[in-house]
This record gives structure tokens, C-alpha cells and sequence, in this order.
């Protein structure tokens, strides 16, 4: 503890460039001054917490303001409080402050307002507002995993041991829900790793929307060790581009829903990902320069480059009069959000380990297989690579259609099992007479 505290040693403590600088006093234990960076030096008292037996500090005052007879006054009297009746200062105030600004009180509150603000675009991703899809599954996290497990806290009381807690829960499954969504919907949530690791992303985003109203000085999901994200990067072989082609055209001969068939064959000859395909209007559709105008992607405003056996696909569809959706949905006027016919043939086909974004990995592998660069795959794909924006920004390049063409065509006769091999003829050089 030192020597106890003197104005002598508090004015001579020169502040330390990248650390504060706590000074102790010995009567009372507890009590000392914090010597900020800035120069900035105030009285401090810390103790264990009644509730937590956590140590905590409570700030008395700024040096100058008060005289450390002043303030040791008052440490005394506090840390009395603590060990007498069980007060809890540091808590006091936070809790204060709340009332007085009227702020959030339990985590559940605190998820209504964000979630509030994200429908009206204040809560950003990327400098953008959330799309509605992404803030569809936002709020089933919120209300399948973080208000079941820790709606009930306090914003403020919330620690780390609460985001190990919420992360475990959600992995291990204890609150998984089998529940409708709908007249022709149904919730499986079974938990998960990735799920729980999603969940600690968006509840971490929530934490910054706290610190940022001033409802907690910090954000207790900083520093949290997710574990790595598992990887879909698998692949779809060519034999298994056949057996899935057979798998939807038996699922066709079953009379189910024809649209979700034909978007994932759109999927699979485009690269490209889930929403743009099923949510594509049939005006983004330039037949003419071969291409897709994408008003809305994860990279913003795009043209995608697409091959003619993709076009075919997207344009031999069935249609519903009047709805602009390439691949609108059965009932009422959207578009088409349905997977169970895609895990439905994943299953025929006896594909392990292969989702729908498999199929863009998949188009990916393709054209590295045909020898195109890296640059080109950016380009097929619509990847954020700066000199791919730049240049296909506004028009298609015709190298980039060339290269669909022949990634769309070999993935088309893979799907139909009618895939030329072709190999290249060396001429055997004639022996001299």
C-alpha cells in the first residue's frame, strides 16, 4: 500500500504516457487516487462488492476539487457503508444514472429497442442498413436464445460468465423449440456451434448499442474467444452434379413445387447466393448483354455476368401472371423462400456435408477447374475485389461471359449426366525412313 497518501506525493506524481497510476492509502484500506494518463487525478475507493463478492471501484471525486482530507472523509464513510450495510456504491450509481435517464433496464427491453431501431435503419452493418432477411433471423435469435437464457438481467450487471452462459446454452441446445411459423412453416432450432457463435455476434452488436446510449461503460462480449467458424467449403463432384440433377427431375416427376426446383438449378448455374437468386425480378434480367443488374448485393450494386445455360434456365421457368418474381412463391405475392426441396433432394442424391451455398463453392471449383484465374472467379461471382468493381462496375466484359458460358455449360451437362470429356491429341512425330 505504500506510505499512505500526502498532497506532497499526489503533486509530485507525474502521469505515466500509457497507463494510469494508482496511488494507495493506509487509513482507511481501500481508499487511494488514480492518476490518469491525461494528468487528470481522482479519489477512488475499492472494495468487494456485497452481491458479487466481485472488487469493484467507486470514484469520490477529482483532486483539486476536493482536499484529501475531504475525500478521505468520505472513503471512510463509504467503506463503512459496504461493511455495515452491505451498500454497494459503484452499482448505486449505475443504477441512478439509469433512472434518471430513463434508460433500458433488462436485456429483453434492451433487445426491443434495438431490434426497433434496426427495423427503422439506425442500427448499420457496414455503414448500411440491416436487410430485411438479416434482421428476420435477428429476431428469432433474440427470441429463441438471448431473452429465454438472460432477458432477465440487467443491462449493466451483465459480465462475461453471462456470455459464456448464453454462448454454451445456445450450443449445447437447452433451449432448442420446435415450433409453426406460419399456415406452411415450421421452426427447428436446435442449437449449435455456429448458431451459438452467431448469437454472441449479434448480442455483441447489442452490447455496443448499449455502451453507445450510455446504458454501460462497456462492452462485456469484447474478448470473447469464439471458436473457429466451420467452413462449408465443400464441393460438389461431377458424379455428384449428376446425381443431384436426377434427384430434381425425380422430384419434378413427384409433382413438387416446380419453382423451388428451378431456382436451385439457377443456383447452381449462376454461383450465385441464396437471396439473389430467389429473390431475383425478372427486370433485372438483361438477356440481350447476357448479365444480371443486381440493385441490392453484398457488394453493393452490381452486373453479374451469366451463361447461356443459366439464362436458359432463368427464363424457361414457370411464371405466375402478374408477379415480377423470377421465381415467385405459391401462395401470395412474393418470391420463393422454400430449401425443403433442396434438403429433400441432397437426401435422394446421398450428398454428405452439402448445403445450398455449396453450390456457389461449387461454381467457384468449376472455373478453377477450367484454369480461369482468381480474378475471373471474383468477377463470376460478384466478389468484393476492388479492380473486379472497377472494371465490371457498369458493363460486362466479354471475356467474363465467355468464361460463364463454359462454367454454366459444364455444370449443366454434369447435372444431365451428359458431360463430354474431351482430351487433347498429341500428334506422334513420324519416324524417318
Amino acid at each position: 500500500m505504500g506510505s499512505g497518501l500526502t498532497k506532497r506525493r499526489i503533486d509530485n506524481t507525474n502521469p505515466h504516457p500509457d497507463r494510469d497510476i494508482r496511488l494507495w492509502d493506509n487509513d482507511p484500506r481501500g481508499f487511494g487516487v488514480r492518476v490518469k494518463s491525461s494528468g487528470v487525478k481522482s479519489f477512488f475507493i475499492q472494495y468487494r462488492s456485497p452481491a458479487t463478492n466481485k472488487k469493484l471501484r467507486h470514484t469520490i471525486g477529482q483532486y483539486g476539487r476536493l482536499t484529501l482530507a475531504e475525500a478521505r472523509r468520505k472513503a471512510k464513510q463509504l467503506l463503512s457503508d459496504v461493511e455495515c450495510n452491505g451498500a454497494d456504491p459503484a452499482r448505486e450509481r449505475r443504477l441512478a444514472k439509469e433512472k434518471a435517464l430513463s434508460t433500458i433496464v433488462t436485456i429483453s427491453e434492451l433487445c426491443e429497442n434495438y431490434m426497433r431501431d434496426a427495423w427503422a435503419g439506425l442500427v448499420t452493418y457496414r455503414g448500411k442498413p440491416k436487410k430485411k432477411s438479416t434482421l428476420d433471423i435477428d429476431a428469432g435469435r433474440v427470441r429463441r436464445h438471448i431473452v429465454p437464457v438472460i432477458g432477465h438481467k440487467l443491462v449493466p450487471d451483465i459480465t462475461k460468465q453471462d456470455v459464456e452462459r448464453l454462448f454454451h446454452e445456445v450450443r449445447t441446445g437447452k433451449i432448442a423449440v420446435d415450433e409453426k411459423t406460419g399456415p406452411y412453416g415450421r421452426a427447428r432450432v436446435t442449437g449449435g456451434a455456429t448458431t451459438a457463435a452467431r448469437t454472441i455476434d449479434l448480442f455483441g452488436s447489442m452490447m455496443t448499442y448499449a455502451v453507445q446510449n450510455e446504458l454501460r461503460p462497456d462492452n462485456p462480449v469484447r474478448g470473447f474467444k469464439r471458436p473457429p467458424n466451420r467452413k462449408r467449403d465443400r464441393v460438389l463432384l461431377p458424379e455428384e452434379y449428376r446425381r443431384l440433377g436426377q434427384a430434381l427431375l425425380e422430384l419434378e416427376k413427384e409433382g413438387r413445387n416446380p419453382v423451388a426446383i428451378a431456382a436451385i438449378r439457377a443456383l447452381a448455374l449462376t454461383g450465385s447466393r441464396r437471396h439473389e437468386i430467389q429473390s431475383l425480378k425478372r427486370s433485372a434480367i438483361d438477356a440481350h448483354r447476357q448479365c444480371l443488374r443486381l440493385a441490392d448485393t453484398k457488394s453493393g450494386q452490381q452486373v453479374r455476368p451469366i451463361g447461356k445455360a443459366a439464362l436458359d434456365a432463368l427464363l424457361s421457368g414457370p411464371t405466375k401472371e402478374g408477379s415480377p418474381w423470377v421465381f415467385p412463391a405459391a401462395k401470395g405475392d412474393g418470391h420463393t423462400v422454400d430449401v425443403k426441396i433442396f434438403r429433400r433432394a441432397v437426401e435422394l442424391a446421398s450428398l454428405e456435408e452439402i448445403v445450398l451455398h455449396s453450390l456457389r463453392h461449387s461454381y467457384a471449383s468449376v472455373a478453377l477447374e477450367l484454369e480461369y484465374s482468381e480474378l475471373t472467379v471474383a468477377g463470376l461471382l460478384g466478389h468484393r475485389v476492388h479492380t473486379v468493381t472497377a472494371r465490371y462496375a457498369h458493363h460486362v466484359d466479354r471475356a467474363l461471359i465467355a468464361a460463364a458460358d463454359r462454367v454454366s455449360y459444364l455444370i449443366a451437362s454434369r447435372m444431365s449426366g451428359e458431360e463430354q470429356v474431351t482430351a487433347t491429341i498429341i500428334p506422334i512425330a513420324r519416324a524417318e525412313p
